[in-house]
């Protein structure tokens, strides 16, 4: 059975490491690769396959819109921020991904995992 694959950019790692702990107390079987940096994070997402990705808004160098762009269209993407009256909702539905308001609400974001997980292994 494929693990689900989960990417997490934040530039703090504290919200990397909060995101993380949760997603794996939902499921040990989930890869998630955490990024506070987003260029190493855009390198990350354009060289490999990946199901899910976790986003912060405003970063240094790359936006989280910028990496959600980089994305092929069968990634899940979700976009947190505390910033929402920035981001253009008719862009969010675009690009097909889900928008969070800091702090994140990890029941809806499990949610969105467990659908995912279903997904990937039907």
């Amino acid at each position: 059975m494929k693990n689900l694959e989960i990417v997490v950019v934040d530039d703090k790692e504290e919200i990397t490491e909060l995101i993380k702990t949760f997603i794996l107390c939902l499921n040990q079987n989930i890869n998630i690769h955490t990024f506070t940096n987003s260029v190493e994070a855009k390198n990350f997402i354009e060289k490999n396959k990946f199901d899910i990705l976790i986003t912060d808004y405003k970063m240094p160098f790359y936006n989280g819109l910028q990496l959600i762009e980089m994305c092929p269209p069968n990634v899940k993407k979700i976009l947190i921020s505390g910033y929402i009256s920035e981001i253009a909702e008719e862009k969010l539905q675009k690009l097909n991904a889900v928008f969070f308001v800091k702090p994140v609400p990890l029941r809806a974001l499990s949610k969105i995992i467990f659908e995912q997980e279903e997904k990937i292994t039907k």
